[in-house]
């Protein structure tokens, strides 16, 4: 569904137009009777990623990766104090 619109009407009620570009509608806008601009619904992003993922590996410049989780990280130990209070102590002057 397309619809056309003033600037100046566009302008005044953006919030009506946006619901009606998201559910599916492209508004052409008008400055004084001309079309300068249309405002449609973006392709699914999903898609476009994907797309993208696909050149890159095509191109080499990436590998996919198999989708398994890389299991899980043990924790590293450390000594001494915490680091919160050492975070603490540096930003008491701003306070």
């Amino acid at each position: 569904m397309q619809k056309t619109v003033s600037a100046r009407e566009l302008k005044t009620r953006l919030g009506k137009y946006l619901r009606a570009v998201r559910n599916g509608a492209t508004i052409v806008v008008t400055e004084r009777g001309d079309p300068i601009a249309e405002i449609r619904p973006l392709e699914s992003t999903g898609d476009r990623d994907e797309a993208r993922r696909n050149k890159l590996a095509a191109l080499g410049l990436l590998t996919k990766g198999s989708g398994l989780p890389l299991g899980r990280f043990t924790a590293v130990g450390v000594r001494g104090r915490p680091v919160s209070r050492t975070l603490i102590e540096a930003r008491e002057d701003r306070f």
